[in-house]
């Protein structure tokens, strides 16, 4: 749904201009503002040169979308969990738009396929993710606040957000281990390091191991440092509460 859409903001920027008018009703609306679409998707690294020699990119629509999008997150999260406190919905709010979490959701949503930039993506991969904050930047621009919302949550958060599953994923692994460690006084050292390719995201995977004490407790894989020493710490807390409860 999502990449036919893209499809037709790449259809309706063609020489002639032309629209087909193969998805832009899944929007919900018809784009006004042909322009701001088609900058969204351009990194700074392949600005368009204007005539006044300012060059355009999708830095400020991001910045923008940005904030919009955390403000509307935080609009769905506090209808969503009317008993819950503040700091649990920054929490959640914050696992959403994490640029981790945008950059998968870039991927899965076609918009990589659409970034015009002339650094190695596979060494940028926050690039999708910024450019999916500068099509939301796009979006309120042409549409206004009310449709951009409608768009997130019909379009976005029911259809690619699992909000129970974001929930009940516990992110900070690496934090609570480090936590552990200080409060039992123990050494952990993480050996990080670059080697191989995702296969599915087509981006660079990284393996990372923790050490307690010396003696290696976890091992994890990701496609950024942070995703491989979480998903270590996670083993790790895993066999040190075994441990635990058998002693």
């Amino acid at each position: 749904m999502i990449k036919s859409i893209i499809q037709s903001i790449k259809l309706r920027f063609l020489p002639k201009r032309e629209f087909y008018g193969l998805s832009f009703d899944l929007l919900g609306f018809t784009p006004i503002k042909h322009d701001l679409y088609q900058l969204a998707l351009v990194h700074k690294s392949a600005s368009i040169p204007c005539k006044d020699g300012v060059p355009m990119n999708n830095e400020r629509l991001e910045y923008l979308g940005d904030a919009i999008l955390g403000s509307i997150i935080a609009d769905i999260l506090y209808k969503y969990f009317p008993n819950k406190s503040e700091g649990f919905l920054t929490q959640i709010r914050s696992k959403i738009v994490s640029r981790e979490s945008l950059n998968k959701l870039a991927l899965t949503i076609g918009l990589d396929k659409q970034v015009m930039s002339n650094v190695n993506l596979n060494n940028n991969k926050h690039i999708y993710g910024d450019a999916f904050e500068a099509l939301i930047g796009a979006i309120y621009l042409d549409q206004g606040y009310t449709i951009t919302k409608t768009f997130i949550e019909d379009k976005i958060f029911r259809n690619y957000i699992n909000i129970e599953e974001v929930v009940t994923v516990e992110t900070n692994f690496k934090s609570k281990l480090i936590e552990w460690a200080q409060k039992n006084k123990k050494d952990i050292v993480f050996d990080t390091h670059e080697g191989g390719v995702d296969k599915v995201l087509r981006l660079p995977l990284f393996t990372s191991d923790v050490e307690v004490e010396e003696v290696k407790m976890g091992s994890g894989k990701g496609t950024s440092k942070k995703e491989a020493q979480q998903k270590a710490a996670q083993e790790a807390l895993m066999r040190i509460r075994q441990k635990e409860m058998a002693s």
